[in-house]
């Protein structure tokens, strides 16, 4: 009888000790995204865990921020490194956010959308992101997508023989193109925050081949 005791509280351990090293593995997290920078009250009000994972070799937190009826998701994968017999964890999401603040106020998502095109243009691929951003590496909450730029021969084939004044940015971008084998594209991030707009350049893959075009028939 004794031995069937211990049998059932050892099985109960093994089955209670995941969800123990799931919660350590959330509460680790928490602390590093804190350590950053943003107070505790901030982070428990906006922050949710999505997702957690703590294989042998995949462990990791996936949380859902909440801000300003803005939301995106931030990983935080885990590894861990050891000093003398302890063992310590790691967290990647030190450096994705780097260095961040509580986030009191936000632009509307109407303002947002106007901000971006705006900035690049009709664009397409919008998403919302938490991450460092910018040469100071602070964490922002972006509004980010994408503008593609026409390649250079479609132009030409727009305006025919006339070439209207262009500025040097765009006869650098076009010249890029000519020789690419994919569109570019215009990469937009809008601060939800401040509402600042910063532009990027991006290459697609190769442009997919044109179908073939069927024989004329002779009359």
């Amino acid at each position: 009888m004794r031995a069937l005791l211990c049998f059932v509280l050892a099985a109960l351990a093994s089955a209670q000790s995941p969800d123990d090293s799931e919660r350590a593995l959330v509460a680790g997290s928490r602390e590093a995204i804190i350590k950053t920078g943003i107070t505790p009250a901030f982070f428990d009000t906006h922050f949710r865990v999505l997702r957690v994972v703590n294989g042998p070799v995949d462990r990791r937190v996936v949380w859902l921020l909440s801000v300003g009826g803005y939301e995106a998701t931030v990983n935080d994968s885990v590894g861990f490194y050891t000093e003398g017999a302890r063992r310590l964890d790691t967290h990647s999401v030190a450096a994705t956010l780097s260095k961040t603040f509580d986030i009191e106020r936000t632009i509307t998502r109407r303002r947002a959308r106007l901000l971006m095109r705006r900035c690049v243009g009709p664009f397409e691929g919008a998403q919302v992101e938490y991450r460092a951003h910018g040469v100071e590496g602070r964490a922002a909450l972006l509004l980010t997508a994408h503008s593609l730029v026409p390649r250079r021969r479609d132009a030409r084939a727009r305006r025919g023989s006339e070439r209207p004044e262009t500025t040097r940015v765009t006869d650098e971008v076009e010249a890029e193109d000519e020789g690419g084998e994919g569109p570019v594209y215009v990469l937009g991030a809008v601060n939800l925050v401040t509402g600042e707009c910063t532009v990027g350049y991006g290459r697609a893959g190769p442009l997919p081949p044109e179908p073939a075009r069927p024989p004329r028939r002779r009359r």
